[in-house]
């Protein structure tokens, strides 16, 4: 079953557009967090998780945004140095979190819309010995892909190094292969491509990764994944858990098996391919849009579209026809905007926002056109 409830209108990247039903689901009454009701929903939410992760291992539930659950990875799977690898304002982000948590960071920096790649990676592991390296699957900020198999197979390789991943904008809009890949951490939150408010992010690691984690001292007590082991192990939360999130991600995980996550892997990415197409068309028409990243690195979640014309003029005649779509992220922001293509929107959604946001650069271009004679 494909989602078909969803009005369409926002198309920011994060938090994405809500379901009416999942929102219904989250006005069911309270319950107490370390009850036997509470027990039986973890009990349904927890196997369900680990397909979307590409792992046979548990999926720590957090009430946090994912930066908690980046600040967790680093504080429980590394002691000393750490290799970034940054490809965008996130990526940059686990670097910082790194820094503040008196780690030493070394970066290995592409430039917007490219990711690092597995030489550039295996060339900064030869000048150093890391605890880990940082990285992110889907750059929000410039909609790239990096390709963290070809990335884990080179960590993989170096004793003691771990691969943690912000898979963010990745998980349940992408496949993810945590086990496959060899990756030691990935990260993820409920607003984004599983299409749930914001409120509760995820963690699932590996046994390498926890028994480091195990080994250290210093975790910290709200971030300490050790703990959150020792909760997941007696079907509870660590601390209270956003119950009301929970009650929409059960439902969630009830559609998205009604779908089959194959099937929804294919429907982000034939959203992807409809942007693809109205980029390709407009281009002949001389409207001012391309993708910034290139195409063997485009995400099925989000695209960064590189704007010739003022992007907040588009941002508002966007917004008064009743569409929302993303602001560049930072430095980008006066020359990109982004569609946030995840979650439970479809393909027809993504084409009639199309046309309205044609419609919009039309008229942007004919206003300024005719400012400037």
């Amino acid at each position: 079953m494909r989602p078909s409830g969803v009005a369409g209108r926002f198309f920011y990247p994060g938090p994405t557009e809500v379901r009416p039903e999942l929102l219904a689901a989250m006005g069911r009454r309270m319950v107490a967090h370390r009850g036997p009701e509470m027990r039986e929903l973890l009990g349904r939410v927890h196997p369900r998780l680990q397909p979307l992760f590409g792992t046979g291992r548990p999926v720590y539930i957090a009430t946090c945004a994912a930066t908690g659950m980046m600040e967790a990875a680093v504080r429980c799977a590394t002691t000393r140095r750490v290799l970034s690898l940054v490809s965008g304002a996130f990526g940059e982000r686990f670097a910082q979190i790194a820094e503040r948590c008196g780690r030493e960071v070394t970066r290995v920096t592409v430039p917007p819309g490219e990711a690092v790649t597995a030489d550039q990676l295996a060339l900064a592991l030869e000048h150093g010995a890391y605890d880990a390296v940082t990285a992110v699957h889907v750059e929000t900020s410039t909609g790239a892909v990096t390709d963290i198999a070809s990335l884990a197979a080179i960590t993989r390789a170096m004793p003691g190094t771990m691969l943690l991943v912000d898979g963010v904008s990745s998980v349940a809009g992408m496949p993810v292969r945590m086990d496959a890949w060899g990756a030691d951490v990935v990260i993820s939150a409920s607003q984004k491509a599983l299409a749930l408010p914001p409120g509760i992010s995820f963690a699932a690691c590996s046994a390498r990764a926890m028994a480091r984690a195990e080994s250290l001292n210093d975790r910290g007590m709200y971030l300490d994944l050790a703990r959150y082991d020792e909760a997941w192990r007696r079907g509870e939360t660590l601390g209270t858990p956003a119950v009301s999130v929970l009650y929409a991600l059960d439902a969630q995980l009830d559609a998205i098996a009604v779908e089959g996550l194959e099937a929804r892997f294919a429907r982000h990415a034939a959203m992807r391919a409809l942007v693809e197409r109205w980029v390709e068309g407009a281009q002949p028409r001389e409207l001012p849009v391309s993708i910034l990243a290139p195409a063997e690195r485009r995400a099925a979640t989000v695209t960064c579209l590189r704007y010739g014309g003022d992007t907040a003029d588009l941002l508002e005649r966007m917004r008064l026809r009743g569409y929302v779509i993303g602001n560049g992220y930072r430095d980008l922001a006066a020359t990109t905007v982004r569609i946030g293509h995840m979650g439970d929107h479809t393909e027809r959604g993504v084409a009639r926002l199309l046309e309205v946001l044609d419609e919009a650069i039309v008229e942007a271009l004919r206003v300024a056109r005719g400012s400037a004679d």
